[in-house]
């Protein structure tokens, strides 16, 4: 069994130092820019641009730290924590992503 498991585990090891190396610091920069006070909401390109990912990388990360892309004004897109935009917030944002909804803070 260990010369099954134990190359697999290996070969795991080493893919998660490599996320970890590649995509850690993108991963907590993201985290960051959506958890301050406002807004709650920045767009794709915004993200990109600062995290130097491209837009597929960028998505691929926003899930997995717990963001959910929503549609701003003038169909552009946008995302969001869903600790601070949940569910429960509608999918397209008509105000000014600036203008936070109560609650949000």
């Amino acid at each position: 069994m260990a010369s099954y498991f134990g190359p697999r585990w290996l070969e795991q090891w080493r893919a998660d130092i490599k996320e970890e190396h590649d995509f850690g610091p993108r991963k907590r920069l993201l985290e960051q820019m959506l958890r301050e006070p406002n807004p709650p909401i920045r767009t794709l390109k915004q993200l990109r641009n600062v995290t130097g990912t491209t837009e597929e990388e960028c998505r691929r990360l926003l899930i997995e730290i717990g963001a959910r892309g929503v549609t701003m004004r003038g169909g552009e897109e946008g995302w969001a924590l869903i600790e601070r935009y949940g569910f429960n917030q509608p999918t397209e944002v008509t105000e000014n992503a600036a203008d936070a909804p109560p609650g949000l803070h």
